[in-house]
């Protein structure tokens, strides 16, 4: 008799053989295409599922701009990619793609909105759902464990590090291993891999800035007239580090800093950094400057961009517990720039800010 949740497979086309290229070699897969409680799902096999102590499994969710345009803000390509690359290198395994589950399950058309409403009305993940009236995560696996049950895989070594996926198939009674399969960290994919880890526990290995900012929200939170700052290589070590009651972070925290020092480096502060401090962050070679708070002032956006260098709000769960006043640009002038916080008001002379760049 056939399983409750193979009968629920509405649809079943296949198998279907075809060659597949990955890297540089060409294997025949057997595809599958089969549609459940209406929505649309595919599978791609290599080698005799059924001789297999453990089947390697990708869940794979659609991704346009990850699968399609190839886009480097998510890993979405990566992991199907090396998905795929360790089937062929073990000469088995199964791939299930699920076809109507881009933006986790919201669909393409909510895809390209979670992207406007970030780029171009600086919207964070919760305030976006929320417009959607959505859960984070609106997919479900019912689908796979029908299919799984119609391959006859018992077995599973699941290359994921979705505790969602894991949990689901254990609960339905597949004996599941974790193959961890996960992306190195770029300037482009950062943020929203870091997202995915403190939004949906995603197993991944590596800090997110709210590891690296936390320290210095604590060094400072209770006294405003102190700043904390450092400088992180390749999201493992910090090479600089520095605390004060001077303004002039930048000069403090460079003064610590290995000119050497190469890797992927990230800046953190506790604080909103001035104009000036940007182009000295500039010269280390830092692609982001990360700061706690949920919005930035426009200034700082546009000199960010034209240095090269992205300014990274992260408030998320860094937010501090009672306001923290910023100092804020209100005139530039050839003869300096004016910054205010409350009734304070600060000048910063065109020398200084000469002499500091330099």
């Amino acid at each position: 008799m056939r399983n409750s949740h193979t009968d629920q497979l509405e649809m079943i086309v296949g198998p279907v053989r075809l060659p597949l290229k990955i890297d540089d070699s060409v294997n025949y897969f057997q595809l599958h295409y089969f549609e459940f409680q209406g929505k649309r799902w595919a599978c791609a096999a290599l080698g005799e599922l059924s001789t297999l102590e453990a089947v390697p499994l990708r869940i794979e969710s659609a991704c346009f701009f990850g699968h399609v345009m190839h886009s480097q803000q998510c890993d979405c390509g990566f992991q199907l990619d090396e998905a795929f690359r360790r089937i062929s290198q073990r000469q088995s395994g199964l791939v299930i793609y699920g076809i109507d589950q881009d933006a986790r399950g919201l669909g393409i058309e909510k895809h390209f909105r979670i992207y406007d409403y970030r780029q171009n009305q600086q919207l964070d993940t919760d305030e976006i759902y929320q417009r959607f009236h959505a859960p984070l995560d609106s997919r479900s696996y019912e689908a796979v464990a029908a299919i799984l049950r119609f391959l006859n895989v018992k077995h599973i070594l699941l290359m994921s590090n979705n505790n969602d996926r894991l949990a689901f198939l254990r609960a339905e009674g597949f004996h599941v291993e974790r193959d961890q399969i996960e992306a190195p960290l770029t300037p482009y994919n950062m943020a929203t891999m870091m997202l995915e880890k403190e939004d949906l526990a995603y197993q991944w290995s590596f800090q997110t800035h709210s590891d690296w900012l936390s320290p210095l929200q604590k060094q400072v939170e209770a006294h405003p007239q102190r700043y904390a700052a450092c400088v992180v290589r390749d999201n493992q070590a910090i090479v600089a580090q520095w605390e004060g009651e001077s303004w002039d972070v930048a000069q403090n925290l460079l003064a610590e800093f290995p000119r050497e020092s190469g890797g992927s480096l990230v800046i953190y502060l506790s604080d909103l950094p001035r104009l000036d401090e940007l182009t000295l962050y500039a010269t280390t070679g830092a692609r982001f400057v990360v700061v706690p708070f949920s919005s930035l002032p426009d200034y700082l956006l546009t000199e960010a961009r034209r240095l090269g260098i992205k300014v990274q709000d992260w408030e998320r769960g860094n937010k501090y517990r009672a306001p923290r006043p910023q100092w804020q640009l209100e005139e530039r002038s050839e003869t300096g720039d004016i910054y205010s916080r409350g009734e304070e008001l600060r000048i910063l002379r065109q020398d200084d800010i000469t002499g500091t760049a330099n």
